[in-house]
């Protein structure tokens, strides 16, 4: 049997962009799934906290129920919830659609840097004053966290301080020999590029911090993405998977401070 050659390649062409469809559908939806994930738990506490783990994703139609001493913070399209048990929630009631709070979120997420920041291994006088603001960008890496700290571009991390009232210094310290890198901020500024010229921004690498204006050190560990996220459902993701738990923290606080919803308790 024959077939005409012009209606063949175009039922090639129909029937690849459907193979795409359906792929893109599968990665989105996942297999079997009949609704796209537009919750996702980033906090979870108490009894339940294996039933509704940091990473999980539930359709807009999911019901979580929760009991007593149970917390579950979830991260939706129009900001975040807290629910508080005991109680059976309805995620469907108050999503709502996206705020226009979350699209202020946009450069917290997708700023990587700042061309302000100077780089320099010079030595300053301590600070006396304090202050705590709170970190204006996901990917300033605060000197007073530790733990593992998500890099989204390796070039230009930037060192954040909370107390930037005065002039003040960081010693970052390699705990393989021991070298000590020291920095410096001039007084009112809060921003200082790392480094990058003495000390390489590579995955895995650990480095100690201790500020002039705070009481104790603290260890890094750096995870650089090789995709950094661009919305609030990949951030979160990244930082989730990633052990990113300081970051974590800061998008849940953003997010809280943008939407100024209050706790769901039963």
């Amino acid at each position: 049997m024959y077939l005409d050659k012009g209606k063949s390649a175009q039922s090639g062409k129909i029937a690849f962009r459907s193979v795409k469809v359906a792929l893109g559908v599968a990665l989105l939806f996942g297999v079997g799934s009949t609704a796209m994930a537009q919750n996702m738990v980033v906090r979870s506490t108490g009894p339940s906290a294996s039933s509704y783990p940091a990473g999980k994703k539930m359709a807009n139609d999911a019901k979580v129920t929760l009991k007593a001493q149970d917390q579950v913070t979830i991260l939706t399209k129009s900001g975040t919830r807290v629910l508080k048990g005991p109680g059976t929630y309805s995620l469907a009631q108050g999503s709502g659609s996206a705020s226009s709070a979350t699209g202020r979120l946009s450069s917290f997420i997708n700023n990587r840097g700042s061309s302000r920041a100077r780089t320099g291994a010079v030595r300053s006088a301590v600070s006396t004053a304090v202050v705590t603001p709170s970190n204006p960008n996901l990917w300033f890496l605060d000197v007073t966290k530790g733990g593992k700290f998500c890099v989204a571009d390796a070039d230009a991390l930037v060192l954040w301080r909370p107390d930037y009232t005065g002039s003040a210094t960081a010693s970052i310290v390699e705990p393989s020999d021991g070298n000590v890198t020291e920095i410096a901020w001039r007084k009112g500024s809060a921003l200082k590029a790392w480094p990058k010229a003495v000390l390489p921004v590579t995955d895995g690498a650990n480095y100690r911090l201790l500020g002039s204006s705070v009481s104790q050190s603290v260890e890094v560990k750096f995870v650089v993405l090789q995709n950094p996220p661009t919305d609030l459902d990949d951030a979160a993701s990244v930082l989730i998977e990633n052990g990113c738990e300081s970051q974590l923290d800061l998008l849940v606080e953003t997010v809280n401070a943008n939407s100024g919803g209050a706790p769901d308790q039963g």
